[in-house]
């Protein structure tokens, strides 16, 4: 998997927090119920499907819908599954509790049930299918040991619940099946994450991206958000300068996202048609014109060749203009690339008032202004071409 997303888990909690925000008192009543159902010995055979029901209306959640109460029973439709996801999971509390080594693999395998839940759930996964998804993504070199980190922080949030009479435990429990679902989508359905950041703030974004156009744009949109991050975080002497790019390279992703669409649509286009198979048309049309009995049919025969090398011509511009976009898109990227170098060089600059507007700071500000300006001018030629 080497496009595998990264794993953020900082962002993972900042965004299940939000989720969990905007319905929070119908996870804390369903959390509520779940609790009542499940007092023991039901914990064994009932809270497995309730604890998939919340992943359920995380999800309905996560992606806009409402979620209710009564979804908390829709764990119980894949009852054998999520019951041995949860058995599992208690499985391994027992080894983190009793074994010294369960601290090194309890986490991983918590990592593993939590993205296999939403995989049952949501894809409708067998058991072995989402635990072996589950498995592959979290034993990767690249992301292996911060999902040990997830694997430990995400029942601990659980668990802090227990401390406050049990009763934290229904905005804890939820507020963890919530980060859970996050994880799940940067891992498995990075196109959703990435039409929730686009989509979400301009609703006049009238499209949506196939999955094949995500992966460069998603480039583009981690190194706007590296950038804003370096930005927001500037000391306040140089925070006010540096605050001035933020319109522009929000310009920069708004149009990456347009031109990516607009490819989209011109690859759509090329693959009902082929040049070669336009050229013997061509050339079977200018056959017929040549040996045409009379001016009537001439006539019709040269109307269709004029129609058809149209559409050659249509063809070789559109050709052309996926080529221009596809360069623009990565003269995006690397104008990004340079404009975040540039921005960590100014940050760790030791500015002070005397060479705020004289040394190298200021020229590298100016450089980066001009830079904006230029491609943001040469995007408005190709988005007037694409029209």
């Amino acid at each position: 998997m080497a496009d595998q997303p990264t794993v953020t888990i900082e962002q993972w909690f900042v965004e299940g927090w939000r989720l969990y925000k905007r319905n929070p008192i119908t996870f804390f009543f369903a959390s509520f119920l779940g609790a009542l159902i499940c007092f023991p010995p039901a914990t064994l055979f009932f809270a497995g499907p309730l604890y998939a029901g919340l992943h359920y209306m995380a999800l309905k959640g996560m992606r806009g819908e409402k979620p209710r109460i009564r979804d908390m029973f829709r764990g119980f439709r894949r009852y054998w599954g999520v019951l041995f996801l949860w058995w599992l999971s208690l499985i391994a509390f027992v080894v983190l509790c009793t074994t010294a080594i369960g601290i090194l693999v309890t986490p991983l395998l918590w990592a593993i049930t939590t993205l296999a839940f939403p995989l049952l759930i949501d894809e409708r996964k067998s058991v072995g299918s989402a635990f072996g998804a589950a498995l592959k993504v979290v034993f990767t070199w690249k992301n292996g040991a911060r999902f040990w980190l997830y694997g430990l922080l995400v029942p601990l949030v659980s668990f802090l619940g227990v401390l406050g009479f049990f009763f934290g435990l229904f905005i804890t429990l939820p507020v963890a099946v919530c980060v859970q679902v996050i994880a799940y989508r940067d891992m498995f359905k990075p196109e959703d994450a990435f039409h929730q950041e686009v989509l979400e703030p301009w609703q006049d974004y009238p499209f949506k991206l196939k999955p094949q156009y995500i992966g460069p744009i998603s480039r583009i949109r981690e190194l706007r958000n590296q950038i804003f991050e370096q930005i927001h975080s500037s000391d306040d002497s140089i925070k006010p300068l540096l605050s001035d790019s933020i319109e522009h390279i929000d310009n920069l992703f708004t149009k990456a996202a347009h031109l990516s669409y607009r490819q989209q649509q011109i690859d759509d286009y090329l693959i009902t048609t082929n040049m070669q198979t336009l050229h013997i048309e061509k050339m079977e049309i200018t056959r017929k014109l040549a040996e045409s009995p009379n001016t009537t049919v001439y006539a019709q025969y040269e109307e269709a060749l004029r129609t058809l090398e149209e559409r050659i011509e249509n063809h070789e511009r559109l050709e052309d203009l996926g080529k221009q976009i596809d360069a623009r898109l990565i003269t995006i990227r690397v104008s990004l690339e340079s404009t975040h170098a540039k921005i960590i060089r100014i940050r760790t600059t030791d500015i002070t008032n005397t060479n705020l507007e004289s040394d190298d700071v200021s020229t590298a500000l100016r450089d980066l202004q001009i830079e904006m300006d230029a491609l943001l001018k040469s995007l408005d030629e190709v988005s007037e071409a694409a029209r």
